[in-house]
């Protein structure tokens, strides 16, 4: 508890290039700050700041130990919200961010597996700027598509997921191949990515994995995108309730509370369209510098298990 102290008069003194700025606002003479840390710089054996006219400034030792700072300090105040919701009679809080393209079906089937085997634990879930969010180290975990990574995100899962493309019932008819709906069976033709331009398609959001594999895949067979309604995972069945249309979405949307292996659930009256248009690779992540709790653990577990049965 000692250290913490110091710990927070260190981030302090960097944020103002000051010890007396700091020193004010930590309601302490700037004599007795500055003797605490050269007192810890003794004890660490390397001086952290560079005392200069115009303040100080962190040292080389001083830059490597501010990152051993911060995280120490994000660790402690995870464990100080955990404790207030043990306090409470909770079991504790656990913050999740999903990417737009896949913020339902399976994951939130897997949140649900979570609240079932902890009853006390509270379920936060964000599903915009998760990416800077991780980074920022405000979600234990996160669940994105291709997602760009750093030395700061740790892959904790990942599994491939083929994008898949479903139908209203009367848009065969509307686009003008009758049958071809669920690979045909009827005698009709092979659907293409070139029938689904021909009419709206429901898409995930720009920024994604998921729309950015679906625009290369356009592209790959030289089609213009054409009508689209981009929305999020949630909003996919608002979306696809009126009129003749399409939709392409991961897998892991369609992917019901029974579903079993490569199982999609069609109980909304969407039919399976044979199109490959792609895949994508969903992955569960952790910012490097927080400690994985209980319930993340058991939620990764539930997430690993709800994939490995599509695969």
């Amino acid at each position: 508890m000692r250290h913490l102290k110091i710990y927070h008069a260190i981030k302090m003194i960097r944020r103002h290039g000051s010890i007396r700025k700091a020193a004010d606002l930590l309601s302490v003479s700037p004599s007795a700050l500055n003797r605490s840390i050269q007192g810890f710089e003794e004890s660490l054996g390397a001086r952290i700041f560079d005392r200069v006219p115009a303040g100080v400034r962190l040292t080389s030792a001083g830059e490597l130990l501010v990152d051993v700072v911060e995280r120490h300090l994000v660790e402690f105040e995870d464990l100080q919200r955990q404790l207030g919701f043990l306090r409470d009679g909770h079991m504790g809080q656990l913050r999740i961010g999903i990417g737009a393209d896949i913020a339902a079906g399976l994951p939130l089937f897997a949140i649900r597996d979570l609240e079932e085997e902890m009853p006390g634990i509270s379920a936060d879930v964000v599903t915009g700027d998760i990416p800077n969010l991780l980074l920022r180290r405000e979600l234990d975990l996160a669940i994105l598509t291709n997602p760009e990574t750093d030395r700061a995100v740790e892959v904790l899962a990942s599994q491939t997921v083929p994008l898949v493309a479903l139908a209203t019932p009367g848009w065969a008819s509307r686009v003008g191949v009758d049958g071809a709906a669920n690979g045909g069976a009827n005698g009709g033709a092979r659907v293409g990515l070139w029938d689904m331009v021909r009419s709206r398609i429901v898409v995930p959001p720009e920024g994604t994995g998921s729309r950015a594999v679906i625009s290369h895949a356009l592209r790959r067979h030289a089609l213009e995108e054409g009508a689209t309604t981009s929305v999020a995972a949630s909003q996919l069945p608002l979306a696809m309730a009126t009129g003749a249309r399409s939709c392409i979405f991961p897998a892991t949307v369609f992917a019901g509370a029974g579903t079993g292996a490569g199982g999609i659930d069609t109980a909304a009256g969407l039919m399976p369209l044979t199109v490959d248009v792609g895949t994508v690779q969903v992955s569960v992540l952790r910012h490097a510098g927080i400690p994985l709790t209980r319930p993340g653990q058991i939620l990764l577990r539930q997430i690993e298990r709800r994939l490995n049965a599509l695969a």
